[in-house]
């Protein structure tokens, strides 16, 4: 079975291949576990209560599914841009244009929830970041001391993923079996206190901890034995990271009451603090100040990387293709998705955190499942077009996680609430201009 063709491989790009089985796995986990699982619980039990716990195996089941979907395709297609370079095979220039676009918004958006997120837990060590204008300036701080070590080289941010990627783990799994001799029925009484009506509701919101798994896709042509490296590590990153969020999740369910999680900016934080003290708030928070700024390293690099890729293949402005002559890393495409972010924490003046992180989050969920949603849709056609880039036991069980993994993207987005439904569809239609005014003309020019 062949994984490279002339145009697929690194000669391409002149980018470092600088991630291996290590830092990829971290790169899956780490721009999986980040805010969500430090925010979302609060948002979780005013949703839902402990039915919460369903959306999150409807959402295990569903991303495994998905989880296959891009071992295979980054298996079968290591290039660099990944959702974006699978959906232009399938179905051309526009398609590729969209699915480029919306998950770069996706990110682009997302890195201001993080942001949002990680001075809402600086506040508990640090009150004076609770004020708008300084929560703003270390938000901003944090944002470009990031995009500086990205652009000095993939390795760099490897490295810093790797890292706090082990630190973030170690404050979850202590605090969760710290809780567990707490667990009481009694705490998931009654299990669906806002009714079976609010599952749906719970699934998008628990969607936003899954985003990140297809991620490491995006930097193929930087990752050393790339199609077997991405099947390996998405699995692997996956089932830790399910494992995690089920310790999580169960324990906080079991041990403390929906009501004392629900409208806490840092519910993690204030379980530690109501159950073990001071001192254990203090380390929970440090852990998820590490754990926020290590997704925000790890889709800081994934978002430049699909603005590269996306320019690089032309169907964007070419100066975004770039790359650093010293380092090989795409700075103007850094620079770029960073003043986009900065300028969206700007949000946080405009209501409390837990109100913009819970928006943010939902709108960045809604326009990657788009993509993610078309990139399973363009499984289903490569494995019909070029058989010979997948294994038969790939092709037999593809066309159905494929298909089970695009219904649960369906499900995840309806679930969202139609403010959000009518946001990402409008985000659709932001790059018709350009492909109208500027890309088809050119590709319709004489040469």
């Amino acid at each position: 079975m062949s994984h490279t063709r002339a145009g697929d491989g690194p000669e391409r790009s002149g980018m470092v291949r600088g991630l291996g089985l290590v830092a990829t796995t971290a790169l899956v986990v780490g721009n999986m576990i980040g805010s969500g699982i430090y925010v979302i619980p609060s948002s979780l039990a005013e949703t839902a209560g402990p039915l919460g716990l369903v959306a999150w195996a409807i959402n295990a089941a569903g991303y495994l599914c998905l989880t296959a979907v891009f071992a295979d395709l980054g298996g079968a297609y290591p290039v660099s841009g990944g959702l974006q370079a699978f959906a232009r095979r399938a179905f051309g220039d526009l398609v590729g244009l969209e699915v480029g676009f919306l998950y770069w918004l996706c990110a682009v958006i997302g890195n201001a929830a993080f942001l949002t997120a990680f001075v809402g837990y600086l506040a508990v060590l640090w009150p004076a970041a609770g004020d708008p204008l300084v929560a703003f300036a270390v938000s901003q701080a944090l944002l470009w001391a990031l995009t500086l070590t990205n652009a000095v080289g993939v390795r760099a941010g490897g490295a810093i993923q790797v890292v706090t990627t082990i630190c973030k783990l170690t404050p979850l799994v202590l605090l969760s079996v710290a809780l567990w001799p707490l667990a009481s029925l009694e705490h998931v009484q009654p299990f669906a206190p806002r009714g079976w009506g609010s599952l749906l509701p719970a699934v998008s919101l628990v969607s936003w901890l899954f985003v990140g798994m297809e991620s490491v896709t995006v930097p193929a042509e930087e990752i050393r034995g790339a199609g077997r490296t991405i099947r390996r590590s998405v699995y692997i990153g996956f089932s830790l990271t399910c494992a995690v969020y089920l310790l999580v999740l169960g324990s906080l369910s079991l041990a403390v009451p929906a009501d004392l999680l629900a409208k806490s900016a840092s519910p993690l934080a204030d379980v530690a603090a109501h159950h073990f003290g001071p001192t254990a708030a203090t380390l929970v928070t440090i852990g998820a100040l590490v754990s926020v700024a290590g997704i925000l390293n790890g889709w800081v690099l994934v978002t430049s990387r699909m603005a590269h890729a996306t320019a690089r293949d032309g169907l964007a402005p070419r100066a975004l293709a770039v790359l650093h002559p010293r380092f090989g890393t795409p700075t103007r495409a850094l620079v770029l998705t960073a003043l986009l972010s900065g300028a969206l924490v700007g949000l946080y003046f405009s209501g409390t955190t837990l109100e913009i992180y819970n928006f943010i989050a939902l709108l960045s969920t809604a326009t990657a499942l788009v993509a993610v949603g078309a990139a399973c849709a363009a499984q289903m056609v490569l494995m019909r077009r070029e058989p010979d880039r997948f294994t038969p036991a790939q092709r037999r069980r593809g066309p159905w996680t494929a298909a089970i993994g695009l219904a649960v993207v369906v499900l995840m987005i309806a679930g969202s609430g139609a403010d959000i439904v009518a946001l990402t569809a409008g985000c659709v239609l932001l790059p018709l201009p350009y492909w109208f005014l500027v890309l088809r003309p050119a590709a319709a020019a004489p040469r």
